[in-house]
């Protein structure tokens, strides 16, 4: 399965946290969509936008551990939708991790370098932590509680 990320997991140190491994990627464009933040987090989430662009990377070929992996990081607040990408060597249809109806979003649009800057630094550890620990449990508890492992993100 090809993922295209656009968000925290677009940083090699979360994607390799939160997979095991180290997943490699390559520059993709999702058209038609933007980026703000989820209201009140760190991170963003895509929300419809005609004549938007998304800059993001694509992984090609995921394989089911790492998506496993990936499916505990993103939580209740996201669900697998299948998109067309743009790429250097053309249209590639990949997976998008995208919030159901119900998430709110927030201004402004959000941006790597900043949350690079602002939130890496204490997030690493973090994340370690509570991969580690819903690893542990399949991350079916935080899933059930209805809460994202990692809020602040």
């Amino acid at each position: 399965m090809n993922l295209f990320f656009f968000g925290t997991l677009m940083d090699a140190d979360v994607r390799t946290i939160v997979c095991g491994c180290y997943l490699p990627v390559r520059p993709a464009i999702l058209r038609g969509w933007r980026r703000p933040h989820v209201a009140g987090r760190h991170y963003p989430m895509l929300v419809a936008r005609p004549g938007g662009r998304v800059d993001g990377v694509v992984a090609e070929n995921v394989d089911a551990e790492s998506l496993r992996r990936l499916q505990i990081y993103e939580g209740w607040e996201y669900e697998l939708r299948p998109f067309r990408l743009e790429t250097t060597h053309g249209p590639l249809a990949a997976h998008v991790f995208i919030c159901p109806p119900g998430i709110a979003h927030a201004e402004p649009e959000w941006r790597l370098d900043h949350w690079r800057l602002r939130h890496k630094r204490v997030f690493l550890p973090e994340l370690r932590r509570q991969m580690t620990r819903a690893l542990a449990d399949d991350g079916l508890r935080s899933r059930a509680a209805g809460q994202k492992l990692w809020p602040g993100a």
